[in-house]
């Protein structure tokens, strides 16, 4: 593989990774923090329970939501193609 295309990739997934992951550890604050603030559950309980249920989120309605924005809710018209590459 080309070096330049491994360096695009990498980056490219190191920063969809972090960006997933502050998006779900806010996002986990809320539904959370109820169960453990009382005590129904522990907090490596809350971890394991999000961990499962975002993946799970992830990888039963993602395609869905791929396929929604793809359908016009974003122009991508006017974006160039390289900058486009980017996001693959």
């Amino acid at each position: 593989m080309d070096p330049t295309l491994l360096l695009i990739v990498g980056g490219a997934s190191a920063i969809g990774f972090y960006m997933a992951w502050s998006i779900g550890s806010n996002d986990v604050a809320n539904s959370m923090a109820t169960a453990v603030g009382a005590k129904a559950i522990t907090f490596r309980q809350a971890v394991i329970i999000a961990a499962v249920l975002n993946f799970l989120g992830a990888v039963t309605v993602g395609p869905q939501v791929a396929e929604t924005v793809r359908k016009g809710i974003v122009d991508v018209g006017g974006i160039p193609s390289n900058i486009l590459l980017l996001g693959f």
